[in-house]
């Protein structure tokens, strides 16, 4: 099984903390899920923003 989820940064100011969607990717990497594949790219013309999205899999095998 594969799912695909979409991260993003916005340049946050230190000690703001906002939903990027790691932590949905984290709580699957606990339960056994496992990266199949990584796709970044920046967002505009800020370096300092950028979206990806990460497919991640898991064996039910």
């Amino acid at each position: 099984m594969e799912k695909i989820i979409w991260v993003r940064s916005n340049g946050k100011m230190i000690g703001a903390k906002e939903d990027d969607g790691l932590d949905i990717v984290n709580k699957y990497l606990e339960e056994g899920w496992s990266v199949k594949h990584i796709s970044a790219c920046a967002v505009g013309d800020s370096i300092n923003q950028g979206q990806a999205y990460i497919v991640i899999e898991k064996n039910d095998g």
